[in-house]
This record gives C-alpha cells, sequence and structure tokens, in this order.
C-alpha cells in the first residue's frame, strides 16, 4: 500500500490563475513583489507598504477586470 507522502509527491500542484496575475499586473505596474492567497470567495492581496496598498485600492475595479478575480478583492498591507 502506498503512503500518503508517495501519493502527494507524485501530485503537481499549480497556483490558482488569478494568484499569478495579480502577481504579474502589481510587478509589470509597480514594480513591487507581492503576496496573494486565494481562498474559495476572495483574493487577499499583501504588499509591504501602505502607500502601494492605497493605490490598488483606486484601481480596485481595474484589478478584478484585468485579472479575471471572480470574488472579492482584499488588499492588505504587511506581509
Amino acid at each position: 500500500m502506498e503512503s500518503l507522502q508517495e501519493i502527494l509527491s507524485r501530485k503537481k500542484f499549480t497556483p490558482p490563475k488569478e494568484s499569478q496575475s495579480v502577481k504579474d499586473y502589481i510587478q509589470r505596474r509597480y514594480q513591487s513583489s507581492c503576496s496573494v492567497t486565494v481562498r474559495k470567495n476572495d483574493v487577499t492581496v499583501s504588499v509591504s507598504n501602505s502607500a502601494l496598498a492605497g493605490s490598488l485600492q483606486l484601481e480596485k475595479q481595474k484589478i478584478i477586470k484585468a485579472c479575471g478575480i471572480k470574488g472579492k478583492l482584499i488588499i492588505r498591507t504587511g506581509r
């Protein structure tokens, strides 16, 4: 019988499409990195400073449309 470790080692985990598209958008537009958490009903973006978070808040609808986010977009400061 196979162990759980053997089964999971064969599984290829890929990040959700929304995660990578949000990271690319922020990197391309603001030359800054971020961390993205995708849950069932929302996408949470954590950025390093409040100035960037404020700018992203102003572009929230544009980001949702450009990145194809289905649920709610939450923008946080801090990693």
